[in-house]
């Protein structure tokens, strides 16, 4: 469905339009005709507005965000930018896809989970700079007082004080969007831009996040852009936005008038209907993951203690609990990632760990996906071959094959595009993709629908559906919206 006007400039509030304007983009077209948009468009912020950019996955969203804050060079139109600094300074853009990769050292997928390469990981306390105390030296504008009263507000409604001394790669992927966004903020900018900023959290960390940018907007006078995939989950603090679909780009409206562009979901039933063919049925396994007495600590922070869990062919798990449970440390132990196994009571497909077998033994069985590797998945490589990547080693698997897979999660039309000029959701999509190609005994989805349309989340929920009907297949599933657990589901692990 092409974005609608659903209302003119003229018929905003005259108070809004009485702002100063902060950032024009008028008639802009960049000049990659890789990443070029098929309309010019026209974008307009002003000040103490908070303006939400909603649309499907693949919309355009990403383009859109770096054609405003200057990322691309335009071949025609304006970008005019009206602003009390510099740009770099002024805005702060905070996207989420690598953000593990503070240093110069590249982060890999295990690295998270390796004790000796964690040595040299700056801890979230040096990146904000507060190692030695709270230190506020480098904040632009006012007297250092201000300048720690606005740090201490900042991390006390963060909740940042249990996260400084932590290593960067040991947090959470929720406890790493507060960290995120607190270091942006620390540097009081104009206009805060935010890419998907609530996927990845908790219900209570969601309202923190939601209260602290109602803060931010009408406390700080900074004015905020957000990328949002879902009209039904817009926050209250969103004044305006703009629907995009297809590349194209809605006139500006209330945050209200955005229902209205809704369209219906459209699914490929047929393919739907047939997904059950693409599965076998799963080797039989007694304990499928059997975890005894499990202690986990990270200094003086205890993970696990004395967790006992055991997971049985064919039951499907939820696993739940708030951002830094150990939801991930968890999945690391049964996924033959997290070395710590060794010296733990685990058993896995009947195997007790550290007798011999090696972690392609373990790996053979698994479907995985998770934001650590959405992270550290930076192969640009064709999204044929990135779905390839995820047979077993020496396993062969022929191009009509993986369009078949394609065409079931409706991504066949991303085939041949290169992995990293796909937007983020884009990405996890096909890393979900990936995930099912070998047709695993065991499933292990972590957050599998962040940054997911309500179109792709059905598509998807329908196929894990057609999974969990193939006799023995395991689930694991962790997310933190209630709305998004299967069906299927029929044990629940809280953490």
């Amino acid at each position: 469905m092409n974005p609608k006007t659903l209302i003119s400039p003229e018929e905003l509030s005259k108070e809004s339009s009485a702002r100063r304007i902060l950032i024009s983009l008028d008639g802009g077209v960049i000049s990659n005709p890789l990443r070029r948009l098929p309309d010019p468009v026209s974008f307009q912020l002003r000040q103490g507005e908070c303006i939400a950019v909603v649309g499907p996955v693949g919309s355009g969203k990403s383009t859109l965000l770096k054609m405003i804050t200057g990322g691309f060079y335009l071949r025609e139109g304006t970008l005019r930018l009206d602003l009390d600094d510099e740009s770099y300074r002024a805005i702060r853009f905070v996207e989420f896809d690598n953000a593990y990769s503070t240093t110069e050292t590249q982060y890999y997928h295990q690295q998270r989970w390796q004790a000796f390469e964690r040595e040299a990981s700056p801890l979230a306390g040096e990146l904000l700079g507060v190692a030695a105390g709270m230190n506020a030296e480098g904040m632009p504008g006012g007297t250092c007082q201000d300048k720690l009263s606005w740090q201490q507000r900042l991390f006390e409604i963060l909740n940042i004080g249990p996260l400084l001394g932590k290593e960067i790669i040991t947090l959470s992927s929720g406890e790493l969007r507060r960290f995120s966004i607190a270091r942006a903020l620390l540097q009081r900018p104009q206009v805060l831009v935010l890419e998907s900023p609530f996927i990845g959290l908790d219900p209570p960390t969601r309202q923190v996040l939601c209260d602290l940018l109602e803060q931010v907007l009408n406390s700080l006078g900074i004015s905020i852009i957000m990328t949002l995939t879902d009209p039904d989950r817009i926050p209250q603090v969103v004044t305006h936005a703009y629907y995009m679909d297809r590349g194209r780009l809605s006139s500006k409206m209330p945050a209200g008038a955005i229902q209205n562009t809704k369209g219906s979901i459209q699914i490929d039933t047929a393919a739907i209907a047939n997904a059950k063919q693409y599965f076998r049925e799963a080797e039989a396994f007694d304990k499928v993951v059997e975890m005894r007495g499990i202690n986990i600590s990270y200094g003086e922070r205890q993970i696990f203690r004395d967790l006992n869990w055991t997971v049985r062919s064919g039951e499907r798990w939820n696993v739940t609990g708030p951002n830094g449970s150990g939801k991930s440390t968890l999945l690391s132990l049964v996924n033959a990632d997290n070395p710590r196994a060794y010296s733990l009571d685990i058993t896995l497909f009947d195997r007790r760990r550290g007798t011999g077998e090696s972690i392609w033994d373990i790996k053979r069985h698994i479907g995985y996906l998770s934001s650590e590797m959405h992270s550290s998945f930076r192969e640009n490589l064709p999204v044929l071959e990135i779905v390839r990547s995820g047979m077993d080693y020496g396993c062969h698997i022929d191009d009509e094959a993986l369009l078949q897979w394609l065409r079931l999660f409706g991504a066949e039309h991303l085939a041949q595009r290169s992995y990293l000029t796909l937007s983020s959701g884009e990405q996890r999509y096909i890393l979900l993709v990936r995930a099912f190609v070998k047709d695993p005994d065991l499933l292990i989805l972590d957050e599998p629908f962040q940054g997911l349309d309500p179109a792709l989340r059905h598509r998807a929920a329908a196929v894990i559906n057609a999974f969990c009907s193939a006799r023995n297949k395991t689930l694991i599933f962790v997310t933190h919206y209630l709305d998004e657990v299967p069906g299927v589901v029929t044990h629940t692990l809280q953490l």
